[in-house]
């Protein structure tokens, strides 16, 4: 018996030895395949994980600065601020006070009854009103004395005629105070909504700037995520092509084992002489 032949009887022969081998090269390559498996998913969602957080990154919001104020933005708070310039912060800051005042004004009007609205302008109205009549009595009276008329009858019809026409025009007065009190409510609305409105204009400003903002970082981000998404598929195919190399090793296992398949002896055909 033959070295060669002591090797085949203790390997099992040449089938067990093509299918010892086979089998470990089938172990191998399923192992090898499922490590690869798992680190072409890991790849990918790293792949993933980090082409999102890119993504975010370029997409993030300008802050911009002009003559009319600032636009910052913190994404790590997800805030944003807005400020107008100094000299158009005063003006915002004139305009609210203003319309404060003239709105402090109308609703003591605005408050009441239309006919108490009246009543009240017309009270308010009346200091100015004796101030002036009490200086054309002074006059009046001054003129009299220097004619030597001030106690005379005629000094004192005078007097009467010009009370007269007082009481006249209070008459004349008061009935225009219901509508000189509805127009001065008007007029003082409309003074505080044109103060609101040149506030909340100004408060546009900054706003306006906040949309550059985001427009120049939202295309940026679309820019960036065409990118992304030709790098991810990329790394999908690299990891792909990785774990198809444990399928290939398995392949590989099996066809060794093939070649240490013992083949089947040809068939003898014995012809028997007559």
């Amino acid at each position: 018996m033959s070295i060669f032949d002591t090797i085949g009887q203790a390997l099992g022969g040449a089938t067990g030895v093509g299918g010892l081998l086979g089998a470990g090269l089938g172990f191998l390559g399923s192992r090898s395949n499922a490590s690869n498996a798992l680190q072409a998913a890991e790849t990918q969602a790293q792949a993933l994980r980090q082409n999102a957080k890119d993504a975010i990154a370029a997409g993030q919001p300008f802050g911009m600065g002009s003559l009319g104020g600032t636009v910052d933005y913190d994404m790590d708070s997800r805030t944003g601020l807005l400020n107008l310039s100094p000299q158009l912060s005063n003006i915002y800051q004139g305009a609210l006070d203003r319309s404060g005042l003239f709105g402090g004004q109308a609703m003591q009007y605005a408050g009441l009854d239309p006919f108490e609205a009246g009543d009240l302008f017309y009270q308010q109205e009346q200091p100015l009103v004796d101030k002036e009549r009490n200086l054309r009595r002074s006059d009046l009276e001054t003129r009299l004395l220097a004619q030597g008329r001030l106690g005379g009858s005629g000094g004192a019809l005078e007097r009467e005629a010009l009370e007269t026409a007082f009481e006249t025009a209070d008459m004349g007065r008061r009935q225009q105070s219901f509508s000189r009190a509805q127009d001065l409510i008007s007029g003082l609305l409309g003074r505080e909504k044109g103060d609101l409105a040149t506030a909340q204009g100004l408060l546009d400003i900054p706003i306006q700037m906040a949309n550059v903002g985001r427009g120049i970082g939202g295309s940026l981000g679309n820019i960036a995520a065409s990118g992304l998404a030709s790098q991810q598929a990329g790394e999908a195919l690299l990891a792909n092509s990785r774990a198809a190399g444990g399928t290939a090793l398995g392949s590989f296992g099996n066809a060794v084992s093939g070649l240490f398949r013992p083949q089947k002896p040809a068939t003898v055909i014995q012809v028997k002489s007559a």
